[in-house]
């Protein structure tokens, strides 16, 4: 064997899905794969559509897509930036990370991590903004908007424990500030909050 490096042997789960990737019989250098900008692992999404998942371990990168049927991809750490995965459907990518939690493919797409932890209120329920009302479901980060009065259903995600994203097909994506008091301020300068029940 030669000096400084070693036989890797990586087995990498995905949580709750029995999915298990294994690159074994790969040279690699002893020392540490390089460390990325922000923490890849989690759920990730184009505008709360899409919802893959990603795995990292070490220089290991495993792209799980069964939210849309599609087979898992599997890449490797390049750099701090940079990761490359093999989508076995659609062909060898680079991504390039960006902020605090961007992927920008070289396909032309980009993924926004999703934030699953708590918000400062919880967003699930009834709101209004005095002329309509909707129902916001929240999953894992992942958003729902259904309107009463018949609107096409909005889509979005959490970015962080006090903003909301939300792509509405019938107009525009905006982002909304969570205010711990039980409103919702929307980038369009619009308010929603939870109706008065009599």
């Amino acid at each position: 064997m030669t000096r400084g490096f070693a036989r890797l042997a990586t087995a990498v789960v995905v949580a709750g899905l029995g999915l298990v990737a294994v690159v074994s019989g790969a040279s690699v250098a002893s020392a540490a794969a390089p460390a990325l900008v922000f923490n890849i692992n989690g759920g990730w999404t184009d505008n709360g559509t899409a919802k893959p998942s990603v795995i990292q371990s070490g220089s290991s990168v495993v792209v799980n897509m069964s939210y849309a049927n599609r087979p898992t991809a599997f890449g490797n750490v390049v750099d701090a930036t940079t990761i490359v995965v093999r989508f076995p459907d659609a062909g060898t990518i680079t991504g390039t990370l960006q902020g605090t939690g961007t992927i920008r493919w070289n396909n032309g797409s980009s993924w926004q991590k999703v934030f699953s932890g708590a918000l400062v209120h919880d967003v699930n329920g009834t709101w209004t903004d005095g002329a309509s009302t909707q129902s916001i479901s929240s999953i894992g980060g992942y958003l729902r908007v259904v309107f009463q009065n018949g609107r096409p259903t909005g889509v979005g995600f959490a970015r962080n424990s006090t903003t909301i994203q939300v792509t509405f097909p019938d107009n525009a994506t905006y982002l909304a500030t969570v205010d711990p008091s039980g409103f919702l301020f929307w980038s369009n300068n619009t308010v929603w909050t939870h109706p008065i029940l009599h």
